[in-house]
């Protein structure tokens, strides 16, 4: 009697040991998962699934310092909402909320693995294109133009307007946007509903 039950005491211990493990490990993965999601809350807006600000300006310093390591080219695409308050006022706030998640999904849905979305204002998104000289964030930005001018989330047409930039060698991130912002304001002062950047350069529908 004495003998089995010495010879089960190693058998317990390891069983032990296993269930331990698996406890261990199933606490791991779900604390892991968990920090996951409290960073991705962090860094994303709730309502498009854009990542914010915050993520924006990490992400903008990170192309410009690869482009001083590397010369890699980098453009933005400001985009904004053509009469986004009117949207609001005459149609509800659940309307304009459908504008901005229906948006963020179009402009996803044509965007590569590497390029970002981000939404930094009310109506207003950025997109990161590295890798991308002016002339083609130009042709991505006429094609969301075209799309969203197609698109319907609720019983009126939406357009956007935007502004196209490319990095250049030495500038700062602030005066890259600040670029992309004044070409948006040329396309608003124009008319909406169109495409202008770097060169003069402008797209109308």
């Amino acid at each position: 009697m004495t003998g089995v039950q010495t010879c089960a005491l190693p058998i317990c211990f390891f069983e032990s040991l296993g269930l331990t493990l698996v406890v261990v490990n199933i606490v791991l993965t779900t604390i892991g998962t968990l920090r996951r999601q409290l960073l991705d809350h962090a860094i994303r807006d709730p309502l498009t699934g854009a990542f914010n600000r915050r993520h924006m300006d990490a992400c903008l310093a990170d192309a410009v310092e690869r482009q001083g390591r590397t010369g890699a080219p980098a453009s933005v695409v400001l985009l904004d909402v053509d009469h986004f308050k009117r949207i609001n006022d005459h149609h509800g706030h659940a309307a304009g909320d459908a504008v901005m998640a229906g948006l963020a999904a179009l402009v996803r849905g044509r965007l590569r693995r590497l390029d970002l979305l981000f939404r930094i204002g009310g109506e207003e998104f950025i997109v990161l294109l590295p890798d991308t000289h002016g002339h083609d964030a130009r042709v991505v930005a006429e094609q969301i133009r075209a799309r969203t001018g197609e698109a319907r989330w609720f019983d009126a047409p939406v357009t956007v307007s935007a502004g196209v930039s490319e990095l250049v060698p030495g500038e700062t991130a602030g005066a890259w946007l600040r670029r992309a912002d004044e070409w948006l304001y040329v396309a608003k002062r124009e008319g909406r509903n169109r495409v202008m950047g770097d060169g003069n350069l402008q797209v109308q529908p």
